[in-house]
């Protein structure tokens, strides 16, 4: 699996831009705490570099996608209804762009789904963006200090689907779309009470373990309590067997997973703009093909299920993640 830290060149570059407000613009000052950064919110960005695919989709998903100057890091396939937009702003499919490429763009914000890119050694701090007229914007699951620091893993944070409802709200906010937010917050809670009306009186709750094991052997890795992954597990009607470790994608041993002994497993897909689902494929047939594995629940009866990294990162595909995963747990409570 791709790391998650940028390991690029320091340049000195001096950069600003602004650009006309949109309608409906906030009073004039209003800004949006972000990780304890305070982000304007009354002057909209028109140029904006998106770094990780739940970043680059929550921009698309704003109506700000025809602002994108650039993007990188996609996990999956982009979603179709954002391929146009995606298509027209400059993409690094295969290596990490430098800062100085990134700063050739000319962004006047920066938006980030994961810590990695606001690091001296990344793109920069927050604070060190600022301060050559740049903003930022950090998904709110991975707040470090501001500049950048303090966070050894993908995420340490506590996360809930009313903290993604906040965050489409907020960037929303300081991208001048707050109509589309709001859109797009209503249209995953009705999926989420559609799912939640079908699970009505669950009583039996599967138990569900989110793993990947890179390359196809070696070490498995989890996603842990306090990330995404709990929320969509318990709302699709599961248990999340590894809700005491912290964290996403810690290491356990093959071990620790038969004695948790799952019901479900799924195995999220990544990384690449190309990688659909099927790029589990080899992890669940390796998974399946262990022999120390054949009476763990999960893999006696068949229930590994594909899905994408996409999915399972905080953003606008969550809810969409809660429905399909709670028509795998609860196949009979959906006409299947």
């Amino acid at each position: 699996m791709r790391p998650r830290v940028l390991a690029l060149p320091l340049v000195t570059a001096l950069i600003t831009a602004c650009g006309p407000a949109a309608d409906p613009a906030p009073p004039a000052g209003a800004t949006i705490d972000n990780c304890g950064v305070a982000v304007p919110a009354e002057q909209p960005p028109k140029r904006i570099f998106a770094a990780f695919h739940n970043a680059v989709e929550l921009v698309h998903a704003l109506g700000a996608g025809d602002r994108l100057v650039g993007t990188a890091y996609l996990d999956n396939p982009i979603l179709p209804e954002f391929a146009a937009n995606q298509a027209r702003a400059k993409y690094f499919p295969d290596e990490y762009p430098s800062r100085e490429e990134v700063l050739r763009l000319d962004p006047d914000l920066v938006v980030a789904g994961f810590t990695g890119a606001f690091t001296t050694e990344g793109l920069g701090t927050r604070a060190e963006l600022r301060s050559i007229g740049i903003g930022s914007w950090l998904n709110t699951q991975m707040c470090p200090t501001e500049d950048g620091a303090g966070q050894a893993s993908l995420a340490v944070g506590e996360v809930s689907l009313d903290g993604v409802y906040r965050e489409i709200t907020d960037l929303g906010r300081v991208l001048g779309t707050g109509d589309r937010a709001a859109a797009q917050v209503s249209r995953m809670k009705e999926t989420l009470a559609a799912t939640r009306t079908a699970l009505a009186g669950v009583t039996t709750r599967p138990r569900v373990a989110v793993l990947n094991r890179p390359g196809g052997g070696g070490e498995l890795r989890v996603f842990g309590g306090g990330d995404i992954v709990q929320p969509i597990i318990e709302a699709a009607g599961g248990e999340q067997v590894f809700a005491d470790i912290r964290g996403r994608l810690a290491r356990i041993g093959t071990e620790e997973l038969i004695k948790r002994a799952p019901d479900v497993i799924v195995v999220p897909a990544c990384c690449g703009s190309d990688v659909g689902p099927e790029g589990a494929n080899a992890v669940i047939d390796a998974l399946r093909e262990d022999p120390s594995l054949a009476n763990v629940p999960a893999v006696r009866d068949n229930r590994i299920y594909p899905t994408t990294f996409a999915e399972l990162s905080p953003g606008v595909r969550n809810a969409d993640a809660v429905a399909a995963l709670a028509k795998r747990l609860h196949p009979d409570r959906f006409g299947r």
